[in-house]
């Protein structure tokens, strides 16, 4: 049997508590052998909760050959871009890593840490959990064989968040970028107040020459994240992460994660548990990475050319 990979968990709050934690509490092929937060509170909780791996207040502080892979789960918001440096540390000690969205808001700091992942020869990928995501796969398999023409996605909630289309709406971008391709150009405006953006109506054409958008409004009644696809007598419509209606020379089909099951946790059904395995099955040298760092770059390039339309 295969021993279980050890695994380093940087960044000890929020999304790794409510999504990464538990997966890896569960999971045959992996253990928690090192916690890194910055919060002596937060260091305690885990204390208890893994009392045999260690905990650290750096990732500096990690001992590359006591683990074989790395989770960046640290905060990025206004002032704080707590996964560069860790992620740098990372790949110069060459160990493998999956780093949550974004890479840095900053899109040069971005560029240096898939240069330096590439440089030394180490696994770096970005949480791209949509791809994952069931609603999104079923819309995937929906359109095999025949061609997008059409895409109209919306990301939006309340509050003004830092940097969004980069820190929040990346990953319906680089959704967006899977299923129609590379952007050849974009056109719109993006609505901000200083490094904090409200709004956004924006046009994409694509290499391929599907025509797309994508709207953002920090000014909703409720968290939205849609997509509307079309081509080929074929439509999808996503209504993440809770269902999806496919409907082919007019024939219609709804369909939603829960269907066959009770409930499916919220890990499974945004694409985090399969995408953990992927990442883990990559480490072991079982598979390639889905979307290597580079192919992650370039959904933050199109995440920066959408904030240089600010007003």
């Amino acid at each position: 049997m295969t021993d279980p990979l050890r695994v380093a968990v940087i960044g000890c709050g929020g999304i790794a508590r409510d999504i990464y934690l538990p997966l890896l509490d569960v999971h045959d092929g992996a253990t928690v052998c090192a916690c890194v937060d910055a919060s002596e509170t937060v260091r305690e909780r885990m204390c208890a909760r893994f009392p045999n791996a260690t905990h650290l207040a750096s990732a500096d502080e990690i001992d590359a050959d006591a683990c074989d892979c790395a989770l960046v789960l640290t905060p990025v918001r206004e002032s704080i871009d707590a996964h560069y440096e860790p992620v740098l540390a990372l790949m110069r000690a060459g160990v493998p890593t999956l780093c949550e969205k974004p890479l840095s808001a900053d899109f040069a700091r971005a560029q240096e840490m898939v240069a330096t992942a590439e440089a030394s020869g180490t696994l770096l990928m970005m949480s791209v959990n949509r791809r994952f995501a069931p609603v999104y796969r079923r819309a995937y398999e929906h359109f095999a064989g025949h061609t997008i023409e059409m895409c109209a996605a919306e990301k939006s909630g309340s509050g003004g968040i830092y940097r969004e289309p980069i820190t929040n709406s990346l990953h319906l971008l680089d959704a967006v970028r899977w299923l129609c391709g590379e952007v050849a150009e974009v056109r719109g405006w993006c609505v901000s107040e200083g490094e904090i953006d409200l709004g956004a109506s924006v046009s994409m054409r694509f290499v391929g020459g599907a025509l797309g958008s994508y709207i953002m409004s920090r000014a909703a009644g409720r968290w939205i994240e849609r997509m509307v696809l079309h081509g080929g007598g074929r439509t999808a419509i996503i209504d993440a992460p809770h269902a999806v209606e496919t409907i082919a020379d007019g024939q219609r089909v709804a369909w939603c994660p829960d269907q066959d099951r009770w409930q499916m946790p919220e890990p499974q059904r945004w694409g985090f548990a399969a995408q953990l395995d992927h990442f883990f099955a990559c480490v072991r040298g079982d598979g390639q990475p889905h979307v290597p760092a580079r192919d992650a770059l370039a959904s933050h390039r199109l995440a920066e050319q959408i904030r240089s339309l600010r007003r």
